[in-house]
C-alpha cells in the first residue's frame, strides 16, 4: 500500500513518460513527412587525416527515370579532392552503391601518357580500395558507377548506369 506522496510521485513519473513519448513522436513524424528517402549514394575519400565525402554527379532510381538532377539538367560539377604524390587513399562507397555491382575508373598521368583503368565490383563485395599515387603514376581522378536494372540495347546502346561519383584527385598545385 502506498502514501499518497509515493502515489504523487508514481502520476508525475508517468506523466512525464507520456508526454516524452509523445514529444519524441511529433519530433519524428515532423522531421520526416513530406521528405521521401533517397539513397544514400556517395563516395568518402581518405587521404591522409582528412576525410572527403563526394555527393553523386548524378543519381537515379534503379530504372534511370527520376535523378538527381534530372537528365535535362547539367550533372553536378566535379569536386576537387587533391591526392598528393607518394601518398595512398581509401576511397569507399556507400551501402546503396556497393550492394549492387558497380566500377571504379581511375585515372593516372604516366611518362607514357594518360591511362585509364576499370575495375568492375561484384555486389557486396568490395566497399573500400586503396589507391597509391606516385611519381610514375600519378592519380588524377576516380569515377564510380553503379549499375541499373536497365540492359544494353542490341545495337551496344544504353545507359545502364545508374549513377556516377567522380572526383577530380590530382595532386596539390
Amino acid at each position: 500500500m502506498l502514501n499518497p506522496g509515493e502515489k504523487k510521485a508514481i502520476a508525475i513519473i508517468a506523466i512525464v513518460a507520456v508526454v516524452f513519448v509523445a514529444v519524441v513522436g511529433v519530433t519524428v513524424g515532423v522531421l520526416v513527412q513530406g521528405k521521401s528517402h533517397k539513397d544514400d549514394a556517395y563516395i568518402q575519400i581518405a587521404v591522409g587525416d582528412e576525410l572527403h565525402q563526394v555527393e553523386p554527379a548524378r543519381w537515379c532510381d534503379v530504372f534511370v527515370r527520376d535523378c538527381t538532377p534530372p537528365h535535362d539538367q547539367p550533372q553536378r560539377a566535379t569536386p576537387r579532392v587533391p591526392v598528393p604524390v607518394n601518398s595512398t587513399v581509401l576511397l569507399s562507397v556507400s551501402q546503396s552503391i556497393a550492394e549492387s555491382p558497380w566500377n571504379l575508373t581511375t585515372l593516372y598521368w604516366t611518362p607514357q601518357g594518360i591511362v585509364e583503368e576499370e575495375s568492375p565490383k561484384a555486389s557486396d563485395s568490395t566497399y573500400t580500395v586503396a589507391l597509391r599515387s606516385r611519381p610514375g603514376r600519378v592519380l588524377l581522378g576516380v569515377t564510380v558507377t553503379a549499375a541499373s536494372a536497365l540492359s544494353i540495347d542490341q545495337d551496344g546502346s544504353g545507359n545502364i548506369a545508374r549513377g556516377l561519383v567522380t572526383a577530380d584527385t590530382a595532386p596539390p598545385k
